[in-house]
């Protein structure tokens, strides 16, 4: 064997086992990642959840005031503004 056909060998080899170690590392952090998005995710489950009921009681607050402001208000007579 020529020594360049040795010497190209040896770089591809040794690019092949870098390739291979960053993807463990990849495959690692993703896999890390999945476990804290979930664990973030059971955590702030309350949270959202009681947000949501206060937005829904907030609304529901507001369309009684609009409501009530309404009916207060005399219509408007037609043809005038």
């Amino acid at each position: 064997m020529d020594t360049w056909l040795v010497v190209w060998l040896v770089i591809g080899l040794v690019t092949t086992a870098a390739l291979l170690v960053m993807l463990g590392f990849l495959v690692r952090h993703v896999i890390l990642l999945g476990r804290t998005a979930g664990r973030m995710q059971d955590e702030l489950q309350p949270i959202a959840e009681e947000l949501a009921v206060a937005s829904a009681r907030a609304a529901d607050t507001a369309a009684g005031l609009s409501g009530r402001a309404s009916a207060k208000t005399p219509a408007r007579r037609k043809g005038r503004r």
